[in-house]
């Protein structure tokens, strides 16, 4: 006959055997809150030895402030017995023999027994764990850099004063929010695809490479941004710790090294340039010098005095244009600097005094559009571009009548367009890149006072000011010379040169 009871025995011997052996405290109790049973784990991690629990109710291992709920809660789990965790979503604690606290997790596990069900708690000391998550949040406040984390589902559940900063938004605005938040409007629709590729191949990473990415911060302002992705194991699954770093400043200082760069390239065609004008247009009047300085000297030996006359005007003529080439010269060198001082400047006035100044003959006119803008900006750069258009319309003119115009348009948000216009003999389409080259004239200087420095000192001036110039004509007959020039040109010396605060 079968021994029922036997098996009963050797169950119940095993039972007690698992439980002793479990690396985790085990506490059974019934559904009076008594404790019945428990092991050598729970005596080692709550203090007490065993005979001072039995028999006594569970709430001896509770720290005071939570003993007063405690059954209410054994009560409903023995209303809906199965197994569950203990405190869903709250910090849970257990209270040692000395009186000292410490963060624990407990699983409860309803027990069929012959006096009834109990309940088999496994309670473990998570003490270590919560010393590695308070490090690791300490960690994450105190890096240089944002540090975002955030689920499966995109939403944030720590950020760091970083973050703040740099986004603008106190961390109570951010927390439960979506990741999207922190990014400019147009590329949200991604990121959900990003997040998805990213959680099926867990590695760490830098995200967007190859990209330009951006962040946006509460203003509505965007910003350059610097990503890394860590994938970390929780308890609630795998989160995403991302360490976002502000670059603008890094992308500010490769503009201007990338500025800076095609200014050295700039300055170096530039003195080519020199060297070539320095070799040719230079010597030329100085070869010249030298021949005359030979008729001088034989016509004073012939006795031919009344030559020297002649000969010392052509001398005094070379000299002026070796002077006038000098000055051409330094003028270029100096064009374009981004400083000076900024002042109200009526385009209307100031186009009729430099007209004027130019000593025009008598058949030529100035014709202005009615409603030219007054504005502030960079008074003695603008002039030098007026002077130089107008003093070429007038020198190059083939007639002694002649007409010039100014006509403007408000060509984006950011820069006005003027047009100096000529009824000269225009500029044939092949010349018309040349003219913008130093010392570049299209007739010989014995026919046309001046250097060939006019438009290309336009163009350098101009371009600093991040303008553009054209040039309009059929080469027959009128000419029209196109340069932009900046509405605001504080903010523009602001970017060239970041510290300055005044002009």
């Amino acid at each position: 006959m079968h021994d029922e009871s036997g098996d009963v025995a050797r169950a119940n011997l095993r039972f007690r055997q698992v439980v002793e052996a479990a690396p985790t405290a085990m506490v059974m109790v019934n559904s009076r809150g008594l404790i019945e049973l428990v092991n050598t784990q729970t005596e080692l991690i709550f203090g007490y030895p065993r005979e001072e629990l039995l028999g006594q109710s569970i709430d001896i291992l509770l720290p005071e402030r939570f003993r007063q709920q405690h059954p209410h809660h054994r009560a409903a789990f023995f209303s809906d017995l199965r197994p569950r965790a203990m405190g869903s979503g709250r910090d849970l604690y257990g209270r040692r023999k000395d009186g000292t606290e410490f963060p624990v997790e407990v699983g409860l596990n309803p027990i069929e027994t012959d006096d009834g069900v109990k309940v088999l708690s496994a309670i473990t000391d998570i003490s270590a764990r919560k010393r590695m998550e308070a490090r690791f949040r300490q960690v994450v406040e105190a890096a240089p850099n944002a540090m975002v984390m955030v689920n499966k589902n995109g939403l944030i559940e720590m950020v760091n004063p970083q973050t703040e900063r740099i986004f603008g938004y106190p961390r109570e605005e951010l927390l439960g929010q979506s990741i999207d938040m922190l990014l400019p409007e147009r590329l949200r629709h991604q990121h959900a695809h990003h997040r998805a590729f990213f959680f099926s191949e867990l590695s760490p990473r830098a995200m967007g490479t190859g990209r330009d990415l951006y962040g946006r911060r509460k203003d509505g302002s965007e910003f350059p941004v610097e990503v890394g992705l860590n994938p970390i194991e929780t308890d609630d699954g795998v989160k995403v710790l991302s360490a976002i770093t502000d670059i603008s400043a890094r992308v500010k200082a490769s503009e201007k090294l990338a500025q800076h760069r095609d200014e050295l390239e700039r300055s170096n065609k530039e003195l080519a340039t020199f060297a070539y004008v320095a070799s040719h247009d230079l010597k030329s009047p100085l070869r010249g010098i030298f021949q005359i300085s030979h008729w001088i000297e034989e016509d004073l030996n012939q006795g031919k005095v009344e030559a020297i006359s002649g000969h010392m005007s052509l001398l005094r003529g070379r000299l002026r244009r070796m002077e006038r080439l000098l000055d051409d010269l330094l003028a270029y060198s100096r064009a374009g600097r981004l400083e000076g001082s900024v002042s109200q400047v009526d385009l209307g006035k100031v186009a009729q005094s430099i007209f004027e100044m130019q000593a025009p003959p008598a058949g030529f006119s100035l014709k202005m559009a009615d409603d030219l803008p007054t504005f502030y900006t960079l008074a003695t750069p603008l002039e030098q571009v007026l002077r130089n258009l107008f003093s070429n319309a007038i020198k190059h003119h083939d007639q002694t009548r002649g007409s010039i115009q100014l006509q403007w348009q408000q060509a984006n948000p950011h820069y006005y367009e003027f047009s100096v216009i000529d009824d000269g003999p225009g500029i044939s389409p092949e010349y018309q890149e040349r003219v913008y080259i130093m010392f570049q004239t299209l007739k010989p200087r014995d026919e046309v006072e001046g250097s060939g420095m006019g438009l290309a000192l336009v163009k350098k001036i101009v371009e600093a000011y991040g303008g553009s110039t054209s040039i309009r004509s059929d080469g027959q007959r009128g000419c029209a010379i196109t340069f932009t020039w900046p509405i605001n040109i504080e903010e523009r010396l602001m970017r060239a040169n970041p510290a300055q605060t005044s002009l």
